[in-house]
C-alpha cells in the first residue's frame, strides 16, 4: 500500500534516508534545487502537477508545492528495536498517543536524541500518515518503528529481555531528576494525551516518574513532556 509524503523538508529526509519513493509530484516552476538534486541521484524524475492536484494528494498535510507517493512505511519487529549489544538501549513506546502533531514531534525527539526506535500501537493511536512524517520534519524516514497490538505485553517482552520499563506520568512517585544511571536499557512509556499511562500499561513500569514544575501551569504538553524525559534518559546513560 502506497502513502504520501509531503512538504519540502519531509521529501528530502525520505530521498536522503532508504525510503523507496515510487513518483514525486511538483508543483510546476517551484523545484526545491535540494530536491531535485537529491531525485535526481536516485534517478527519480519530477512530474509536474497544479496546486489543486497536490492539496488532493497531500491528505490534508501542508505540502509546500512538494509531494512524494512512497512504499507502505516499513515497520520492524519489535525485537529488531534491541538488537544493539554495543550499548545500552533506548526506546520509546507511546500509550494511545493519538494527536498526529504529538506523535510527529515526539518522533523527531527520539530521532534527535539517538534513540534506537519507538513503539506504537496498532489500535486506538495515530499511525504513520502523511501528517505525522511533516510533524515530525521527516524524521520518521530515519526512525525505527515497531507497531504492536498489545502494549502490554510488549513491555513484559522488553521487561525479560532485561529492560527497564520507565513510566512517564504527572502522578509519579518519582522525579526524572532522581534517574541514576543504569547498564540495563530503558524503555521510556508515555500516555495518552488526556488520560496519561493506563491502568494496566502503569503496572507493567520498573518505576513511573515525574517532571518537577515550578511555575502555575500544572501540565505539560505530551511530546514536550517526552522530548524532556528523553533528554534526562540519554543524559543518565552518559554519565
Amino acid at each position: 500500500m502506497a502513502r504520501v509524503i509531503a512538504g519540502r523538508r519531509p521529501v528530502l529526509e525520505a530521498l536522503r534516508a532508504a525510503t523507496k519513493i515510487q513518483r514525486i509530484y511538483v508543483e510546476p516552476k517551484k523545484a526545491d534545487p535540494d530536491i531535485l538534486a537529491a531525485a535526481e541521484s536516485k534517478h527519480l524524475k519530477l512530474a509536474h502537477r497544479s496546486r489543486a492536484e497536490l492539496d488532493r494528494l497531500s491528505e490534508g498535510a501542508r505540502h509546500q508545492g512538494v509531494v512524494a507517493i512512497a512504499d507502505d512505511f516499513p515497520f520492524c519487529e519489535l525485537e529488531a528495536l534491541i538488537e544493539r549489544p554495543t550499548h545500552p538501549v533506548a526506546v520509546v513506546a507511546l500509550d494511545q498517543v493519538t494527536d498526529p502533531q504529538n506523535l510527529g514531534a515526539i518522533i523527531r525527539s527520539a530521532v534527535t536524541m539517538g534513540f534506537d526506535g519507538l513503539v506504537i500501537q496498532k489500535h486506538r493511536a495515530a499511525g504513520i500518515t502523511a501528517s505525522v512524517v511533516r510533524a515530525s520534519a521527516g524524521a520518521t524516514e530515519h526512525a525505527s518503528i515497531a507497531r504492536v497490538t498489545n502494549l502490554q505485553r510488549a513491555l513484559l517482552s522488553l521487561h525479560e529481555a532485561g529492560l527497564e520499563i520507565i513510566g512517564l506520568d504527572a502522578g509519579g512517585n518519582k522525579s526524572l531528576r532522581e534517574l541514576r544511571p543504569s547498564d540495563r536499557g530503558r524503555v521510556l512509556v508515555v500516555g495518552s494525551e488526556g488520560k496519561g499511562l493506563r491502568r494496566m500499561v502503569r503496572e507493567r513500569c520498573d518505576m513511573v516518574v515525574h517532571i518537577p514544575q515550578e511555575g502555575p501551569m500544572d501540565s505539560l504538553n505530551a511530546s514536550v513532556a517526552a522530548a524532556i524525559a528523553m533528554y534526562e534518559i540519554k543524559r543518565a546513560a552518559d554519565e
